[in-house]
């Protein structure tokens, strides 16, 4: 649920906004005078390694606030000939709204705007007490239109890291950008197992591994991974109930399983009781113990179905 912005609340959410980037913070404003206050937070995010992209309007800095600006060494400016929207957005919080980075706007004018979150944030104060994400759709076409304006604006100065990095913001990545990122992962070990990206449903990005093994497929889900027996029904029904009858949830290492019903996917989890998998990063370890798991329920399949 978004939270409505006054003038007054506009100056408390703008810098906070800003000082609490963790990575990344993209600034998308025509008019630039930027206040002590903003200074200020600017000042410590930039302190922290947070790559800066802020995008004004062509010809509407002036060159005191330019050098004021390309003072910080995180920060890369652009500049686009046709901006005139508002936004500010950390990879969680997004505000858009009429408030520019001008002092005078801070002092004097009457502007409205709208707080919108990613995740539940538990240290945001009474404003999202009890409060649910917003709308994935709503940082969609948020993220779209961020991600048109920085295309199709100009570089005026690149941070190093911006040069080190070809300029890639992650924040602003589509889900299918992030997708096909996991699959040259997933394929780096997996070797001869080669997943693709591919839209599930409208939005909704998934990896998957055709024949994985025969008439078997491997999809990666986020927090797990699901496995698909493209069996007949009777064939598919008569495999669950052998399987049933011995079913252990954590019978393999490393993993937990449940399977639900014959028509269902297999889903396989990460088992924290049995292994630390945080401390095993998204390595080479991390990936041969999902590896592993899968192997072990392939194992089982071919046993219990005689392939």
């Amino acid at each position: 649920m978004a939270l409505f912005l006054n003038t007054n609340k506009l100056n408390y959410w703008i810098p906070k906004l800003i000082s609490e980037a963790e990575s990344e913070l993209i600034l998308i404003v025509p008019y630039i005078k930027v206040s002590q206050k903003i200074v200020e937070a600017l000042q410590q995010t930039d302190e922290k390694g947070v790559d800066i992209t802020l995008v004004y309007r062509e010809n509407k800095l002036s060159e005191s606030e330019k050098s004021k600006l390309t003072s910080f060494q995180n920060l890369t400016l652009l500049h686009h000939p046709n901006i005139h929207c508002k936004c500010y957005y950390n990879g969680d919080l997004l505000i858009l709204g009429s408030m520019n980075l001008y002092e005078y706007s801070e002092k004097n004018n009457r502007e409205m705007g709208v707080l919108l979150h990613q995740r539940r944030m538990e240290d945001l104060g009474e404003a999202f007490n009890g409060w649910e994400s917003d709308s994935k759709k709503i940082f969609d076409d948020a993220i779209l239109e961020i991600k048109e304006i920085i295309n199709g604006a100009q570089i005026e100065k690149l941070s190093d890291k911006g040069k080190a990095k070809n300029f890639k913001i992650e924040i602003i990545k589509t889900d299918e950008e992030l997708e096909i990122e996991r699959c040259e992962r997933f394929n780096k070990y997996f070797l001869n197992k080669k997943f693709k990206a591919f839209e599930e449903t409208e939005n909704n990005w998934l990896s998957k591994c055709e024949n994985y093994f025969d008439k078997v497929d491997v999809l990666i889900e986020n927090n797990r991974i699901a496995i698909r027996f493209n069996l007949p029904e009777g064939e598919l029904k008569g495999l669950y109930q052998k399987w049933m009858s011995s079913y252990q949830e954590y019978e393999f290492p490393s993993i937990k399983y449940y399977w639900n019903y014959h028509t269902s996917s297999l889903l396989i989890y990460r088992d924290y009781k049995s292994c630390n998998w945080d401390e095993l990063g998204i390595g080479k370890e991390y990936h041969q113990k999902l590896i592993a798991g899968i192997d072990n329920i392939i194992s089982k399949y071919r046993i219990l179905t005689g392939k």
